[in-house]
């Protein structure tokens, strides 16, 4: 995969991705797909027994908080899984698109911008992924950090409808958690850090765009101003069905984000700040942090990058061109003060702003859920 090598890699790996796959013998294939069901199965199974654990304790505000957060994030998780698995046509168009020629640098400048945002990219998939597998790590160790308790404790609080008391029963239920925070946090990072690697990729086709227009411009060629007006029409394409694709999977991740950050620091206010499982709990703040920023950062890096194009054509040589290209000049620079944004039916936007709201309603409903607990 040449877009977004990273992220696909790692859907590969957990069995759910499968482009191109022809060249595989029909038992490699049942593998892989036995082994993608296994993984999805295993998740959708934790999810579930978390949401009936919040039902059954829903008279203990402790007890309930410490299982709402961990729910909330698999819930989250397994709508990003459904919105890959059913529309994967969708993406593999999007992603074909961004091979289309327009889309491809023709020299070597080109090849620097494409190539910086591309790193940038990875940059953000990896360092998200570290912190949220180190993450991972710290919740599983943390009961083994308690085993002087008398009763078995497990990473988190799930329903079971059958005793772990038996050594083979808490092994097995065990390793079921394992795998679902392990494998959640691979694909929970590759299906956020997807969304950020493509809005990147298209703060670098508005770059190459800027350069274009620049360069020509410069050397008095005005054959190609139509050309720059219909990559500009193509980008707006891009942006587009990224927001189709992926926004209503975002807007419900920052719905859950509200009561998460709320939660997991109520969570820990109540634990030892000396303990294993008081620094999880920092680490899955740190992490959600993180998650909901680089939304906010790179959708308001593609709408201030979308307003470079004018200022680009502003600061070239248009005053020597024929009244006809200025026009289609004039055009373009109008279609460009139009900000290209991700946005969900208007009601919020992927920006600074909604991060800001997000942390300060957070705090809010902290200071709430903090007075009823007395």
């Amino acid at each position: 995969m040449d877009i977004l090598p990273v992220n696909f890699k790692i859907f590969t790996f957990c069995g759910i991705w499968r482009e191109n796959n022809e060249h595989m013998d029909i038992f490699m294939r049942l593998i892989k797909f036995l082994h993608g069901s296994l993984i999805i199965t295993i998740i959708f199974y934790f999810t579930l027994t978390e949401l009936i654990e919040i039902i059954v304790s829903r008279n203990n505000l402790e007890d309930m908080t410490e299982t709402l957060f961990m729910a909330l994030t698999f819930l989250a998780l397994c709508f990003k899984l459904l919105n890959i698995l059913f529309r994967k046509k969708k993406l593999i168009i999007l992603l074909n698109l961004l091979r289309e020629q327009i889309c491809r640098p023709r020299n070597l400048t080109e090849e620097k911008i494409l190539e910086n945002y591309s790193r940038r990219a990875k940059w953000c998939t990896l360092s998200f992924m570290a912190l949220s597998e180190t993450t991972a790590v710290a919740f599983v160790l943390a009961p083994i950090m308690e085993l002087h308790r008398s009763n078995r404790v497990l990473p988190y609080n799930t329903y079971l409808p059958y005793s772990i008391e038996e050594l083979h029963a808490y092994l097995v239920t065990y390793l079921i958690h394992t795998i679902s925070i392990i494998y959640g946090a691979l694909l929970n990072v590759s299906f956020d850090s997807l969304v950020y690697g493509l809005t990147l990729h298209v703060c670098g086709q508005i770059a190459i765009l800027s350069e274009r227009c620049t360069q020509t411009l410069r050397e008095g060629n005005s054959n190609g101003i139509k050309a720059f007006v219909r990559h500009h029409v193509f980008i707006h394409g891009l942006v587009k069905r990224i927001e189709s694709l992926f926004i209503w999977t975002i807007a419900v991740l920052f719905l859950f984000s509200l009561i998460t950050l709320c939660t997991t620091i109520f969570q820990m206010s109540k634990k030892n700040p000396l303990t294993v499982e008081f620094l999880s709990f920092v680490l899955y703040t740190g992490s959600m942090m993180f998650q909901i920023f680089c939304y906010c950062w790179y959708g308001n890096e593609l709408r201030l990058k979308s307003k470079g194009i004018s200022d680009a054509i502003y600061n070239s040589k248009w005053v020597m061109l024929t009244p006809n290209n200025r026009r289609n000049l004039q055009l373009l620079i109008r279609i460009s003060q139009k900000e290209l944004t991700l946005t969900y039916h208007r009601i919020f936007s992927l920006n600074l702003d909604a991060f800001t709201w997000i942390l300060k309603t957070s705090y809010s409903s902290f200071n709430i859920l903090q007075s009823m607990s007395y």
